[in-house]
């Protein structure tokens, strides 16, 4: 099990002390700066919205990315199933 550490990051213009660990920090700043990302791109597209609108509309396309994801790996899950079905029936049939 990895140590946790404290990580410094910088999320919409907001300073966070974090506790990850060693395997997860590169990842926890990805987020950070994918999050950053995204919202820059929100900001340029509607420069007046309030920030915590804009928030909460990158909060949302992300969710829906989740989702979208979810969906697909359970449509993989029932295509794995599916396939290790139709591997048994041709084993059955080839004994």
């Amino acid at each position: 099990m990895s140590e946790q550490i404290a990580v410094d990051l910088k999320v919409l213009g907001h300073s966070f002390r974090l506790a990850t660990t060693s395997d997860q920090q590169a990842d926890l700043e990805r987020a950070a700066q994918l999050l950053n990302d995204k919202y820059d791109e929100f900001r340029r597209k509607a420069p007046r919205m309030e920030p915590s609108k804009l928030i909460i509309m990158v909060a949302l396309e992300l969710m829906q990315e989740v989702l979208s994801m979810n969906k697909s790996l359970q449509e993989y899950a029932n295509c794995e199933l599916l396939l290790q079905n139709i591997l048994e029936q041709v084993e059955e049939l080839t004994e």
